[in-house]
């Protein structure tokens, strides 16, 4: 599936050092995902190498073919 980024987006990955390859492994194989909204969702996951907990993608799925990704994070935890 095609992965659009919000400029937003890149800058976050920039900073944190997060690459797109980690975002698709994110995507593709997250640890959970959360319902944020209609349209929005977090994926999340640990990633091996990384010593900052989960990583976050919050992404907006408009249509079956694609997600456009908003925003990232590093340090996720999610509520109990």
């Amino acid at each position: 599936m095609k992965t659009i980024y919000r400029p937003h987006a890149v800058d976050r990955m920039q900073e944190q050092n997060i690459s797109t390859v980690e975002i698709e492994a994110i995507l593709n194989t997250p640890d959970g995902k959360l319902k944020q909204s209609k349209d929005k969702f977090i994926f999340y996951k640990k990633l091996k190498g990384r010593s900052d907990n989960m990583i976050a993608a919050f992404s907006v799925v408009r249509n079956i073919n694609f997600y456009e990704i908003i925003t990232v994070m590093i340090n996720f935890e999610v509520k109990k």
